[in-house]
């Protein structure tokens, strides 16, 4: 398994752990068409969001969500997880 998808199971794992899998998958659903603007909004926000996750983790994180096959993934990864 690569690093990003490594890194994108971990957050599904986290989402569905924190009871937001359909806020989530909501809003992924609907960001899929904008994922590149998603991303690029996600730099901006990095500041706050650092306060989650780790300065290295939230770039990766923002990177990958940038490719729609990603954001995909991230969907099914927390559907999966949920099913657990």
């Amino acid at each position: 398994m690569s690093d990003q998808k490594q890194l994108l199971d971990r957050v599904a794992r986290s989402i569905v752990a924190r009871r937001l899998t359909a806020p989530a998958i909501l809003f992924l659903e609907s960001m899929k068409p904008l994922s590149f603007l998603g991303g690029q909004f996600m730099a901006f926000l990095s500041p706050f969001v650092h306060l989650a996750l780790d300065a290295s983790s939230y770039d990766r994180f923002a990177e990958a969500i940038e490719d729609r096959e990603n954001v995909e993934y991230l969907i099914q990864r927390i559907e999966t997880h949920e099913r657990s």
